[in-house]
């Protein structure tokens, strides 16, 4: 008889129980709480299960045992205990036999946990490289790279290039007889350049205004000393200035009775130089081309230079060619402190070495007052040779070089 001759119903199957012509399969195992339900009848505490060893002879690896073995991996805490193999029913054929094994649903579950947690440790590894990896190219970057530490690098030779040029300038321009300030670098690089030691005054924190020198070499560590006072109140006329920005210095004149003081003995000497330089032009024995003669008319030409001119044209004729400073910058009304005299010594009829030889005797043996500090063969840029006749600063505001 079919199944339909049995009432139309096909027959249930009880849980548990095996198909027909198939052998029963492994009850999946319970949780505490599933057979708290599905066992009727007093709750009695389960007996703690046994945790034998794996036999020789028990068959293929059961899934919980993968598990197992993937749970370190997957960031199992240390010291928990690995989860027992399911226990069978009497009659159940387990792995021994070569029956299948059904796979726990709890044993299954854990196994994919740990490939989840294999996976998301990968990926966070590949993460945490890809982040290095693409954000050193950002530390090396402009901002932050060798093209900021070649900036940073290039700041302290800018500085030190331009403190050599100026230590040489006032080596060369400024006097060895009077008192120069400066910040303790730049004390290093004067004396390494020639400038006497004993004549420099070195400037710190402690350090008042340096009324008693006549020059000071204001650099970023003396700006940092006094500010802008010292320019304001103290040294107002610059001579001459070297770089810009923070690396920048400037050398200037210190009035050492103050500002006011100092721009009323300039105008005071300005008048002096004027009627002075008028009156060298009037000498017959000197030639003065126009701009020459505007710069001596204004009063322009430092004082001491216009009493070596007119004691050198009482013994040689003198054809000056230009006035003018060595260095930039300097402020309006500071003198200009050297003249270029043409050296053909026609009015002399001599050549142009006995010329050369001739003036540079003299201007040996005049008054200490007025007396060159360097007298040198200089050849301009047009190709010209000329005589050059020089004074140091700081020139005084005087006409008669006081």
């Amino acid at each position: 008889m079919g199944d339909e001759d049995r009432g139309g119903q096909l027959p249930q199957r009880v849980p548990g129980a095996a198909a027909p012509g198939l052998p029963p399969a492994a009850e999946p195992e319970r949780t505490e709480p599933e057979r708290i339900v599905a066992e009727p009848g007093p709750r009695v505490q389960p007996e703690p299960r046994p945790q034998p060893g794996r036999p020789a002879n028990a068959g293929p690896v059961a899934e919980d045992e993968v598990t197992e073995w993937l749970g370190p991996v997957g960031g199992s805490r240390p010291g928990t205990r690995s989860r027992p193999a399911p226990r069978l029913r009497p009659g159940q054929p387990g792995p021994a036999s070569g029956g299948p094994a059904a796979p726990a649903p709890a044993g299954r579950f854990l196994a994919l946990l740990a490939v989840l947690l294999v996976t998301a440790f990968a990926a966070g590894s590949l993460a945490v490289v890809a982040v290095r990896h693409f954000t050193r190219p950002l530390a090396s970057g402009p901002a932050n790279g060798p093209a900021n530490s070649g900036a940073s690098a290039a700041l302290p030779r800018q500085e030190a290039a331009v403190r050599g040029e100026a230590a040489a300038w006032v080596d060369q321009q400024v006097s060895h007889g009077v008192i120069v300030s400066c910040d303790r670098v730049m004390y290093a690089a004067l004396t390494a350049h020639g400038f006497p030691a004993d004549h420099l005054l070195v400037l710190g924190p402690a350090s008042p205004d340096p009324v008693h020198a006549a020059v000071v070499v204001e650099t970023a560590a003396v700006r940092d000393l006094f500010g802008s006072s010292l320019a304001a109140a103290w040294a107002p006329a610059v001579l001459s200035s070297f770089g810009s920005g923070p690396a920048g210095i400037t050398v200037r004149v210190i009035a050492s009775h103050g500002a006011a003081a100092y721009q009323t003995a300039l105008t005071a000497g300005l008048a002096a130089r004027m009627t002075a330089g008028a009156a060298l032009l009037k000498d017959r024995r000197i030639t003065v081309p126009p701009l020459p003669g505007a710069q001596l008319t204004s009063g322009q030409v430092d004082s001491r230079l216009l009493l070596a001119l007119a004691a050198l044209a009482r013994h040689q004729p003198v054809s000056i060619v230009q006035f003018g400073n060595i260095g930039s910058g300097a402020s309006a009304g500071v003198p200009l402190r050297f003249a270029d005299l043409a050296v053909t010594g026609q009015a002399a009829h001599l050549a142009r070495a006995a010329y050369v030889r001739a003036a540079l005797g003299y201007l040996s043996t005049v008054n200490p007052g007025f007396r060159p500090a360097r007298t040198v063969t200089v050849v301009l840029p047009d190709g010209q040779p000329v005589l050059r006749v020089e004074f140091t600063a700081p020139s005084p505001l005087g006409a008669s070089g006081s």
